[in-house]
């Protein structure tokens, strides 16, 4: 009886990866997600978004080789943007990034290269911690949530 409770649920869960002007993509690999994070460019897909069944999700906007990153938890709702500690920022707070759907303005920490956002999606499609070097920021009050 332990053994059903404990047991694995019969369907596998469910990750949707989408991207702009591509179809989306049920239950993708490791390497799916890896190829379309590492694409992205201004030009096209600019933005890029990986959801569970239950609705979370990690989602990207930028342009190569830059990118912002963020991510939206509903149990408790929260929308938080990834930091990190930049001992030499590339670029001044209110620096503008320039993606297909227009700029968005970022704080000096919040540029990631595109290689270090595919391994944020990897670890969301594992269900896995974020890499140690990414922190997380609140947007609940910039967005009214």
């Amino acid at each position: 009886m332990l053994r059903r409770f404990f047991s694995r649920p019969s369907r596998p869960l469910s990750m949707t990866l989408e991207a702009d002007g591509l179809p989306p993509l049920h239950n993708p690999t490791e390497e799916q997600v890896r190829d379309l994070v590492l694409r992205v460019d201004r030009m096209g897909p600019s933005f890029a978004s990986l959801t569970d069944e239950a609705g979370d999700y990690v989602q990207l906007a930028g342009s190569r080789p830059w990118c912002l990153v963020e991510m939206r938890r509903h149990n408790p709702t929260r929308h938080e943007r990834a930091f990190q500690h930049t001992p030499q920022p590339k670029y001044a707070d209110g620096a503008k990034i320039i993606t297909g759907a227009g700029e968005i303005v970022m704080k000096h920490d919040e540029w990631f290269l595109l290689k270090d956002a595919a391994d944020i999606f990897v670890a969301f499609l594992n269900r896995q911690p974020y890499p140690e070097k990414v922190e997380w920021r609140s947007m609940n009050e910039t967005l009214g949530i």
